[in-house]
């Protein structure tokens, strides 16, 4: 997330990433993770259907459509999906995919010029008397806990402070 103005209304330059980094997730294989797991569950004795809510919004007359049985499937056939349902696959994911993680490097410490949002002494990159100090400011996730990852930023921040303001220590 970056700011694009000096006023409090203008809008922000939003994005959470999902699917357009090389290195994350591939989003080929979550459409062939999606169409999988319905495979799987179509051919299961408990199987009565699937809830709209939960899928894509299929073109009218898709063979892929959602469903509502009464009783279990038999000769179970795979579902056809056209150019269409993959293109409706493809923006539900990007409409519901998201994390159960904590959220962590979402405005990391870097230069701007490497997608930072702070610097070093937790500036926010051009606005003046704004520092972040949270989990958001890690450069990446980190293979530690988070909550001690949390205290160590807080301490450092209130080293920064501290020094900024010329508060002595006790």
């Amino acid at each position: 997330m970056h700011i694009t103005g000096s006023k409090v209304d203008d809008p922000l330059n939003f994005d959470v990433g999902f699917f357009n980094d090389a290195h994350d997730i591939d989003l080929k294989k979550q459409i062939w993770a999606y169409k999988k797991q319905r495979e799987v569950l179509r051919r299961t004795k408990y199987y009565r259907g699937e809830l709209a809510a939960g899928h894509p919004k299929f073109p009218e007359g898709s063979a892929a459509a959602v469903v509502d049985v009464t009783e279990p499937l038999s000769n179970v056939k795979d579902l056809v999906y056209s150019k269409e349902d993959d293109a409706a696959i493809e923006q539900w994911l990007r409409e519901n995919v998201n994390t159960t993680w904590h959220s962590m490097a979402t405005c990391k410490m870097a230069p701007f010029e490497q997608d930072g949002v702070v610097d070093a002494k937790l500036n926010v990159h051009g606005v003046k008397g704004l520092k972040l100090a949270d989990l958001s400011i890690a450069p990446a996730n980190v293979g530690a806990n988070t909550n001690n990852t949390a205290l160590a930023i807080g301490e450092k921040a209130a080293s920064i402070i501290i020094a900024e303001l010329g508060v002595a220590k006790a």
